[in-house]
């Protein structure tokens, strides 16, 4: 009886965390250059209280610690925008970038 009393607990504690939960965001290394020297990293998942998905793609030298350039970014106009439409944009927008660096995906 214990052992239940413990996972009805728990997975209320748990349940009660989750529907109150901060953004979702989530970061994905999406490729990098042959020798390993910049590597294309996005970032996506919804903003914090609106619920409006985002994309953003930055690329990183590893060598030298930096990001090189700016971050393509783009944001759902709405909550009823779908992330992976998002998502999609911004890799459509930031395939020139990577492919100066050569970066394939």
């Amino acid at each position: 009886m214990k052992k239940l009393l413990f996972a009805v607990t728990t997975f209320s504690i748990f349940a009660a965390q989750t529907t109150q939960a901060g953004p979702m965001v989530r970061v994905k290394a999406l490729g990098s250059s042959p020798r390993g020297q910049y590597v294309a990293f996005e970032e996506f998942g919804y903003q914090d209280g609106k619920r409006i998905p985002y994309s953003k793609i930055r690329v990183r030298n590893m060598w030298k610690n930096r990001y090189e350039g700016k971050p393509v970014s783009v944001f759902g106009s709405k909550k009823s925008d779908q992330l992976n439409i998002v998502r999609d944009k911004a890799k459509g927008l930031a395939a020139n970038k990577l492919k100066k660096f050569n970066i394939e995906t």
